[in-house]
């Protein structure tokens, strides 16, 4: 897809956020992500906090596993969405094992903010999320380094402050580190709901599934150390009740993800008050 304004159709009504309608989108080839930095820890919570707070319903936690969230920052400079257009911003996302008819995988959502601090240059997150079934809220990220090698970032919204990471890189790691990182690699459930014109059903409620084992990489990694999370909680962000359990792993990473992570996406299943139930 050009990147010449001149080149494209203008686009009106809702699909304006999105600046490209159905069957006209992803017209390029390659990454979406071309270039992601993620700061990752993973703590234990509980498997009711889990399912309450990270995993959309009615998504379950995967029993068969540790009641671990995995919690990221990440910034990602040249995001091309469906249109094609170059969308900075960096988020802070959550995700947790889950499983839906015995196929595994993750899911969870993320707070998103502009890199600049501009929140009208990534107005597209939100009916992006709603396609892709992953919650979008935005939220005032900050990045501030305490030293060369640390750095604080703080998530908040509405005045409160949510979530406090800090933690400290070390050493890089070794290709057979970072190949045993990306063999771990793990496709990602979403739950689209969109509902009806009443508001009392649903025009589409599905489960979906994206390819991420193999459409995301991870291309270089670092070992982290004094990694530590504090949350806040507001009424529909109750964060606090994730009660996060020590001790703490943590990684760094440069990754990618292909735009087969949207191409290659697909239904696994049909809801209870979707149209063709």
């Amino acid at each position: 897809m050009s990147g010449n304004q001149s080149d494209r159709p203008f686009t009106g009504g809702v699909l304006n956020l999105t600046g490209v309608r159905p069957g006209e989108a992803f017209r390029y080839s390659g990454l979406s992500f071309p270039d992601m930095a993620v700061y990752m820890i993973t703590f234990r919570s509980s498997y009711e906090a889990i399912e309450k707070l990270i995993l959309p319903p009615p998504l379950k936690v995967d029993r068969s596993r540790p009641p671990e969230v995995h919690a990221w920052y990440f910034t990602s400079r040249n995001t091309l969405p469906m249109d094609g257009r170059v969308t900075p911003y960096h988020g802070f996302q959550f995700r947790a094992h889950t499983q839906h008819d015995g196929v595994r995988g993750v899911a969870g959502w993320e707070y998103i903010d502009a890199l600049d601090g501009d929140k009208t240059n990534i107005d597209i997150m939100g009916p992006w999320g709603v396609y892709f079934g992953m919650l979008k809220k935005l939220g005032d990220i900050r990045f501030v380094p305490t030293s060369v090698d640390a750095f604080e970032v703080t998530v908040s919204r509405r005045g409160q402050r949510l979530i406090t990471m800090r933690m400290r890189i070390g050493a890089e790691m070794d290709t057979a580190a970072v190949a045993a990182i990306n063999r771990d690699g793990t496709r990602t459930l979403t739950v689209r709901e969109i509902p009806d014109v009443t508001y009392t059903g649903f025009v589409d409620r599905s489960v979906c599934i994206s390819p991420t084992d193999s459409s995301n990489q991870v291309v270089r990694a670092w070992a982290v150390e004094d990694a530590s999370i504090e949350f806040g909680s507001l009424e529909l962000d109750p964060l606090a009740e994730l009660a996060p359990e020590g001790p703490f792993s943590a990684v760094a990473f440069n990754a990618t993800a292909s735009v087969e992570t949207f191409t290659e996406m697909k239904v696994l299943a049909e809801l209870p008050g979707h149209p063709l139930r």
